[in-house]
């Protein structure tokens, strides 16, 4: 599994996301892709992942910018790896009684597989990575 390759699919998931542009963002995905998000929603499919990412980018995220960087990429089959990837979202709305406008971090974790021209996400776990709780108190 080339880096070079990992590298360009993160920079275009970013990309993709930074410009709002959901029909791009889900195009780095198998048509037959998973993706479950921060608070355990599954989806399935390019087509499902596209629709509900254009429904959040016109309402919570559609301000909002990500950073995303390639934390580690491991080969673990002919033509598939793990990639792990570290996030950073700045400029959303708050969602629900527990979710903050604060900028948020996170580990995204995707199984892809090589293709002749690129690699594609075939499986997506994304995780919001919370601050510590102050320690209690006598502990």
């Amino acid at each position: 599994m080339n880096r070079r390759d990992a590298e360009a699919l993160v920079a275009e998931v970013e990309a993709a996301w930074n410009s709002h542009d959901m029909a791009r963002f889900a195009a780095c995905f198998a048509t037959d892709a998973d993706f479950v998000n921060v608070v355990g929603a599954w989806w399935r499919g390019r087509e499902e992942i596209e629709e509900k990412h254009a429904a959040s980018h016109a309402d919570m995220f559609k301000n909002s910018t990500m950073q995303v960087q390639l934390a580690s990429v491991k080969e673990v089959g002919p033509d598939i790896g793990v990639m792990h990837v570290t996030w950073r979202l700045e400029g959303h709305a708050a969602s629900g009684p527990t979710r903050t406008t604060d900028p948020r971090s996170g580990i995204w974790s995707w199984t892809v597989r090589e293709r002749p021209s690129r690699l594609e996400i075939i499986s997506s776990h994304n995780t919001d990575v919370l601050a510590a709780p102050p320690p209690s108190a006598g502990a």
